[in-house]
């Protein structure tokens, strides 16, 4: 979703996944793929993750980005990459 397009030139990207994949290194295996630091989007330099700036969809739940080693993804998942969305009124 937007930036997140952008940055993988693609609507899907398919790639293959071992049970039990940490988020963490799935983000790690894209950047090696795209040749940018995904991780940057989503945890700041401090280690903190940054959910005000970017969301990490699994499955349509939010992944707790606190969390980001320790949650698994499986073949299968959808996990989807979104700019956060704030507004209303």
């Amino acid at each position: 979703m937007g930036k997140f397009r952008e940055i993988f030139r693609s609507k899907t990207i398919r790639i293959p996944l071992k049970p039990g994949t940490s988020l963490l290194s799935l983000l790690e295996e894209l950047s090696r793929m795209i040749g940018a630091d995904l991780r940057s989007e989503f945890i700041g330099p401090d280690g903190k993750p940054m959910e005000d700036a970017s969301l990490i969809i699994v499955n349509g739940r939010v992944a707790d980005l606190s969390r980001i080693g320790e949650y698994l993804v499986n073949p299968g998942d959808k996990v989807v990459f979104s700019p956060s969305v704030a507004g209303g009124g």
